[in-house]
């Protein structure tokens, strides 16, 4: 009876071990049993359980949790110096009455893929009043075709300002602010403006120096344009601040005599300013154009921090009528749209205006004013 119950209390145990080995070697896919390294110290098999620890692996998740942290500071940061951006712009509720203008002028033009955004450049001015609008360019953002198309107005376009009869145009802002001046546009040419925008010409200078300055092709008249306008307001103090002499001059593809010069915002402004050098008021239109064309590609290839480095420091020379959340739109839709192709027009069209004198001021006249407005149309609405 004894050596049965040891041969059978034998069995079980060979029976527990041959369990426990199938069990542990499932588990791990190695022969413990002839693997003495993997035993514990007392020699047992060790508990299905027990699992390899690798220390090792600790200081990686130190770093990972150290990366993460820090990319939701940067995250913080970044959304904090948009909203001081958002804080720094100056807003107003003096939105153009497009209802009331489609009702006296007749159905205004509109697209949910355009939106029209009319920028005003001013003088610096006193707080009581408007002040002067150098530059009027009607900024359609074509989501469709991905283009920015620029339009240019005329300030001594001869026009009805609604409520004060016939004046130039660049009267209208003087009147009533850009509000009026958008309205204005509207009745003469009957395309809705979305929103406006007036940027004091102070923070034009700051957006181009932010961006390191502006290469342009100018002509010597041009740049002696810019060294007299620099010396004669105290600016600078000597006469040829750019020295002619240093630039290489070669015939571009119109056929004039130019060099390629880097401007600074204060030497940019004067350039976009100027309708001496080259006579008239449709050629300083198309310096602001190039100017703004040119500002766009520079900030194509510009930094993140660069572009919001310019928002900061334009911002609180900005006048609009849009909402904080819509300047924080644009501003996280800037880099899409700095990728977008850009094309210019002007108004009047070079085919349809004549000149003319009103109480001895120079105006001009459009002669067929549905020709204009259609041939806008077709810019814009393509």
């Amino acid at each position: 009876m004894q050596s049965n119950n040891n041969k059978k209390h034998f069995q079980n145990a060979e029976t527990h071990e041959s369990y426990q080995e199938r069990i542990f070697n499932d588990d791990y896919g190695d022969d413990y049993s002839s693997d003495t390294k993997n035993r514990h110290n007392n020699g047992s098999i060790p508990h299905k359980y027990d699992a390899p620890i690798y220390r090792k692996r600790k200081p990686m998740r130190i770093i990972i949790r150290i990366i993460i942290v820090l990319l939701i500071l940067t995250i913080l940061l970044f959304a904090a110096f948009i909203t001081m951006i958002v804080m720094r712009v100056n807003y107003t509720n003096n939105h153009p009455d497009s209802d009331y203008i489609s009702s006296i002028a007749g159905e205004l033009k509109t697209d949910s893929n355009i939106e029209n955004i009319m920028l005003f450049g001013t003088d610096n001015h006193k707080e009581d009043e408007y002040g002067r609008s150098d530059s009027m360019i009607l900024i359609s953002v074509d989501k469709k075709n991905k283009t920015i198309k620029q339009t240019s107005f005329l300030r001594d376009l001869y026009v009805e300002i609604p409520g004060y009869g016939t004046d130039r145009l660049n009267a209208a802002f003087a009147l009533g602010g850009a509000k009026l001046a958008a309205e204005t546009i509207e009745y003469n040419f009957r395309i809705k403006i979305d929103s406006y925008a007036v940027l004091d010409f102070s923070g034009f200078t700051a957006i181009i120096d932010a961006a390191d300055g502006i290469e342009l092709e100018l002509t010597e008249e041009e740049i002696d344009y810019i060294n007299w306008q620099c010396w004669r307001n105290k600016q600078v103090e000597t006469r040829n601040e750019l020295d002619v002499n240093s630039y290489t001059f070669y015939y571009n593809d119109n056929e004039e005599y130019v060099a390629n010069v880097k401007l600074n915002g204060r030497q940019a402004l004067w350039y976009a300013r100027d309708r001496d050098s080259a006579g008239s008021d449709f050629d300083r239109t198309k310096r602001q154009r190039i100017v703004i064309g040119n500002l766009i590609e520079k900030m194509k290839t510009s930094s993140p921090i660069t572009l919001m480095k310019a928002a900061f420091l334009a911002a609180p020379m900005i006048t609009t009528d849009m909402s904080g959340d819509d300047v924080l739109g644009k501003l996280f839709s800037l880099p899409g749209y700095l990728k977008y192709n850009k094309s210019e027009y002007r108004i009047p069209r070079s085919d349809n205006f004549y000149n003319d004198y009103v109480n001895e001021a120079a105006v001009l006249k459009i002669e067929d004013n549905e020709y204009e407005i259609q041939k806008l149309y077709e810019f814009i609405y393509e």
